[in-house]
């Protein structure tokens, strides 16, 4: 998908080619792509996060390219492409083609036994800068290509134009695998590609098939519905001290509930929770990755029970789209902290045939810079810190807690140039935050207000040009001290996050 990446909120971990997780992509950490992904389809990828991305990668590549080169495979764009598929393996080899025309789909079969997660995945871009090569997208389909079951544009969290997906087999049998252009998928008469060679490969997310990082899996065992009986995560190591790891499983009724702990290493900051979604089978230009479970809720608490943050990660049918991705928790916590995640189905969730779901779980040691308190005027005011960004820009990434919600307000103080436009992609609910109505406005060096915007639901505040943001961008008529103001009305009586991020970005 070609897009901006806006908010992102949760550091983001390749894995075989394809993630693992994220705290902040695209999507507010150093770019730590976190999922306030506000993602919107333009050819022209210029980040504007909400956090400051410090990528904690370990990619366990299969990348030990036995790789096949099969650029004989059976290519067709005909309604039989399934019929004529050319056999893959789900042990994570990678099969090397190339699409021969812009509209042109290959097919690829494989063979999944019902209970199987599996992870099909593309290695075609080492970052966003390579825009001329193929943008992938993954389609599967039930065995002669009648039935859509599940789509995917781009990685979740998405780090580049790489796609991934990952599907639970609901009865063991033959699956069809398809791959082509985005170009193509979302309809679109031209296209910037030009080099359409891919590496495409299936991996069965097995913690005992060869592949995959250390300690990384964590398929669910029931009974695992209260704390008391939740399943122990294993977390692989990142580099500085990040561990993050993967939670999965489905959800066997209405009343069903799983339960995942884990201990944040002590050299943590935060915690991120980010959830695979959208759910349903997707279509052309939509994305989805077949799950059933239309509602879904995710609850951190502490080992006690008291909530910490509540994200409802329910899907409406339409694409998600920035800036209303579906939120992922990005919160503080004290390093050597144990937590529990509780997955369940949401409010009014009529249960279906494949009710999966996959949590994606990073523990980062690094975090946007904090407020000073008392900041609480534009005398008191935190100082901002810019730094360069690919944009020909500057980004700087801020966080901090209102506290009292209904009095506390928070000053972050910054320098703009005459000519420059001021984007802002902020969020509090979004990142999993128990903040009600919380507001962020741009103040001019006399702390008269520009502009501002109020949260409504986990809608993530974004102030672009792009298509789906939220208002335009701010234009500086004047050069001087510009303000970032943020407040709120209350705070959720059910949860105790409350925590904002936000990232500020300066154009020439």
């Amino acid at each position: 998908m070609k897009y901006l990446l806006f908010v992102s909120l949760i550091m983001c971990i390749a894995v075989n080619g394809g993630l693992i997780g994220c705290s902040s992509s695209g999507d507010g950490a150093s770019d730590s792509d976190s999922d306030s992904d506000s993602d919107s389809d333009s050819d022209s990828d210029s980040d504007s996060d909400s956090d400051s991305d410090t990528d904690s990668d370990t990619d366990s590549d299969t990348d030990s390219d036995t790789d096949s080169d099969t650029d004989s495979d059976t290519d067709t764009d005909v309604p039989t492409g399934c019929d004529l598929a050319t056999p893959m393996d789900t042990a994570g080899t990678f099969v090397d083609s190339n699409l021969a025309t812009p509209d042109e789909i290959d097919y690829y079969s494989i063979t999944l036994t019902a209970g199987d997660f599996v992870q099909i995945f593309t290695d075609i871009h080492l970052d966003d800068t390579t825009p001329e090569l193929l943008d992938p997208v993954i389609t599967l389909w039930n065995e002669d290509g009648t039935t859509l079951l599940a789509t995917a544009d781009d990685q979740i969290p998405r780090l580049d134009m790489d796609s991934e997906l990952i599907y639970r087999a609901p009865t063991t049998g033959t699956y069809c695998v398809a791959i082509e252009g985005w170009e193509n998928w979302a309809g679109q008469t031209t296209g910037t590609t030009t080099d359409w060679n891919y590496s495409l490969a299936a991996l069965l997310m097995d913690p005992s098939q060869v592949g995959w990082t250390a300690n990384l899996l964590n398929p669910e065992t029931e009974t695992n519905d209260t704390i008391g009986s939740a399943n122990t995560m294993t977390m692989a190591a990142g580099t500085s001290n990040a561990t993050f790891g993967r939670a999965y499983g489905d959800l066997s009724g209405a009343a069903d509930v799983d339960v995942f702990t884990y201990t944040l290493p002590v050299a943590a900051v935060s915690t991120s929770i980010g959830f695979y979604k959208p759910f349903g089978a997707g279509s052309s230009g939509v994305q989805g990755h077949g799950s059933t479970l239309s509602n879904g809720m995710v609850t951190l608490t502490d080992m006690s029970g008291n909530v910490i943050s509540t994200l409802d990660v329910s899907f409406d049918g339409a694409d998600w789209m920035a800036p209303n991705n579906p939120p992922d928790a990005n919160v503080p916590i004290a390093g050597g902290t144990q937590v529990a995640v509780h997955f369940e189905g949401g409010t009014g969730w009529t249960p279906g045939a494949n009710d999966f779901y996959v949590i994606e779980i990073m523990n980062q040691t690094s975090d946007n810079t904090g407020e000073v308190e008392t900041n609480d005027t534009a005398g008191t005011a935190s100082t901002t810190t810019f730094a360069a960004n690919t944009s020909g820009g500057y980004s700087g990434f801020v966080m901090g807690a209102i506290d009292p919600a209904a009095t506390d307000v928070d000053y972050w103080s910054f320098s703009a140039v005459a000519g420059e436009e001021i984007a802002l992609a902020c969020g509090a609910a979004s990142n999993g935050s128990g903040l009600v109505g919380a507001t962020f406005a741009i103040h001019n060096a006399s702390d008269t207000m520009i502009q501002t915007e109020t949260e409504s639901g986990y809608d993530t505040i974004l102030w672009s040009s792009v298509t789906g943001a939220s208002m335009t961008e701010i234009n500086v008529t004047a050069s001087g001290t510009y303000y970032l103001v943020i407040s709120a009305t209350s705070q959720s009586a059910s949860m105790t996050a409350n925590h904002y991020r936000c990232g500020i970005h300066r154009t020439p």
